[in-house]
């Protein structure tokens, strides 16, 4: 009886795994059908491409709307890189122009900005817009004459225009014109009060007059209208800082750096708040984010060498003193600064070259005289 179950059976064996594959074919084959058909209410979804189908590029339109998306929730390199695809595409967009231009001189991206800006004229001479970017761009790197007379042109061609009376507005605020950027500042919140832009530009005319609480609730106003912008509470914080709410405005800066760490005039504000209080661990920290956010930042190497010159520590002063004032920084208190720091390591030779500068420019400079004092002493 042993034997008959050691034979080979002729039988063949059914495969138990075919049903199994049987119903998952099938489960396929209905989903498929369902997929083609639609879902019952109306929405037929196409099948699924290929692996290796190429993802259509963008539209011009659609590099732009995403730079729009970004702007407005405040990722402003994300902006940047958009609309620099926008441009890389259509290099003679005016509209793509204008908007690169804009996000890239609210990155202090200056030189770049001006550059954009005038392209975007040359594409398009008759829009307001691109004259009232342009006048942006000038304004904040320092050429304020020529924003103004841009701006002016920006008017001329759109007298109903809110970002021309706005960036204009700033302009003549910081050719202190304070009566004539309220004028402007009030006019853009008239055209729309809804406008975050307007309501900054009218804080910023308060802040020139002096009325810093006026400002105070322009910015908070601005920011209830646009809450993803570090710009805004940067400038909330400057003023919160003249009215010595010193608390709330490190909590204001605080809420800036979140926002937009990668802002170097935000970091270097805050560097300033724990300056004054003479936490000199917490301003240096700052301050190296601000010039490590932005290589180009004078300021901020300035600041940072305060907080070395304060404690006496002169051999790290002098590297970022110099490197501030390599950088543009030129108030006169960097140059004798400089030269006093040479002066209290005995560095008469090149303490003298600042300090005659720092004279030359201001012959009364107490500063300067005392380090030629040290100097001639020695």
């Amino acid at each position: 009886m042993r034997a008959m179950y050691l034979r080979r059976s002729t039988v063949k064996r059914k495969n138990k795994l075919r049903p199994v594959w049987l119903a998952l074919v099938a489960a396929y084959l209905a989903v498929g059908a369902l997929l083609l058909r639609g879902n019952g209410e109306g929405k037929v979804f196409a099948p699924l491409a290929p692996p290796n189908t190429p993802t259509p590029a963008a539209t011009l339109e659609q590099r732009i709307a995403a730079g729009d998306v970004f702007f407005k929730s405040g990722k402003l390199s994300q902006a940047e890189e958009a609309y620099q695809r926008a441009v890389a595409l259509a290099p003679n967009s005016d509209l793509a122009l204008a908007k690169y231009a804009t996000v890239l001189a609210y990155r202090r991206k200056f030189g770049d900005a001006i550059t954009m800006a005038k392209r975007a004229i040359a594409a398009d001479p008759r829009s307001a817009k691109n004259y009232a970017v342009l006048c942006l761009a000038l304004d904040w790197s320092g050429k304020v004459d020529e924003a103004i007379s841009v701006g002016q042109q920006a008017l001329d061609l759109d007298p109903n225009l809110l970002d021309a009376y706005a960036y204009l507005g700033e302009a003549y605020a910081d050719r202190n014109r304070t009566d004539r950027a309220l004028d402007m500042a009030r006019k853009a919140v008239e055209l729309d009060d809804n406008s975050w832009l307007a309501h900054r530009t009218l804080a910023y005319a308060y802040e020139h007059l002096g009325k810093y609480q006026n400002a105070v609730s322009e910015y908070q106003r601005a920011i209830q209208l646009f809450p993803q912008f570090a710009i805004l509470y940067l400038g909330l914080a400057q003023n919160l800082r003249q009215l010595n709410m010193n608390a709330q405005a490190i909590t204001t800066f605080e809420k800036a750096a979140e926002l937009d760490a990668s802002n170097a005039e935000i970091q270097d504000a805050l560097g300033l708040i724990y300056y004054d209080k003479q936490d000199w661990d917490k301003a240096q920290v700052r301050f190296k984010r601000a010039v490590e956010a932005d290589p180009f930042y004078a300021l901020g190497f300035a600041h940072l060498a305060w907080t070395y010159y304060v404690q006496r520590n002169y051999e790290d002063a002098i590297p970022n003193f110099e490197e501030a004032i390599k950088k543009g920084a030129t108030a006169n208190e960097f140059n004798y600064e400089l030269g006093l720091s040479y002066a209290f390591i005995n560095d008469c030779e090149k303490a003298k070259v600042w300090l005659k500068k720092a004279l030359a420019l201001e012959p009364d400079n107490l500063a300067a005289r005392q380090g030629m004092v040290i100097c001639e002493g020695q």
